[in-house]
């Protein structure tokens, strides 16, 4: 005669409807959103274990669970906004529409106008000292790359088209940090047109 099995320990363990695998996950999610309100409201300077995890409303035990420090967390929260910002440039980045330069152009506006609080993390506070530096340095490669093989494919030298792409990166980065911290007075459509107008420029630099 058969037995019914005991539960088997590989097999997820259901309590309040959920596994275990989906309560860590939504501990850690709630943990990165505790982040990017503090971020929003006081910068990266205000992101500390205990103040997430009282925004949160979890104890330091679950916070370990997901980051071995405040510094992972900022890493890990910046490398997945890096990653929602590429995604719509490399979509219009590309394509061979004529109307590209401009449809990548308001694709990135509305993408930095969208939520603040990444906005804020992903262009200003690199600019502080967060620690956020060496994260920086890895993420914007990705970004450099894409404009230096689509935007500038036309630049046959290999170091022009790595210069072009490079400053073109790190000025619009200044640029959109000033745009947001206020210094910067300028509406959507005036950023829109100068970063056509920027792409055209670089284009022109080292046009055969």
């Amino acid at each position: 005669m058969q037995t019914e099995q005991p539960p088997s320990d590989a097999e997820p363990r259901i309590w309040g409807g959920t596994t275990l695998t989906e309560r860590r996950e939504a501990r850690r999610a709630a943990l990165l959103e505790a982040a990017l309100d503090l971020i929003g409201e006081s910068g990266a300077g205000a992101v500390t274990m205990r103040a997430v995890c009282r925004r949160a409303n979890l104890t330091d035990r679950y916070f370990y669970e997901s980051f071995a420090s405040r510094d992972e967390l900022l890493d890990v929260l910046y490398r997945q906004i890096a990653d929602e910002f590429l995604a719509p440039m490399t979509a219009f980045a590309v394509g061979d529409d004529p109307r590209r330069d401009r449809a990548l152009s308001e694709a990135l506006v509305d993408k930095v106008l969208e939520d603040p609080r990444k906005s804020r993390l992903f262009l200003v506070e690199p600019y502080s000292s967060t620690g956020l530096g060496q994260t920086t340095i890895a993420v914007m490669p990705a970004f450099t790359r894409l404009i230096q093989d689509h935007l500038f494919a036309h630049i046959a030298d290999p170091v022009q088209r790595r210069l072009a792409a490079v400053t073109m990166a790190s000025g619009n980065a200044g640029m959109f940090s000033a745009w947001l911290n206020g210094t910067l007075r300028a509406t959507r459509e005036q950023i829109v047109d100068h970063l056509v107008q920027t792409i055209n420029a670089y284009r022109g630099v080292y046009r055969d």
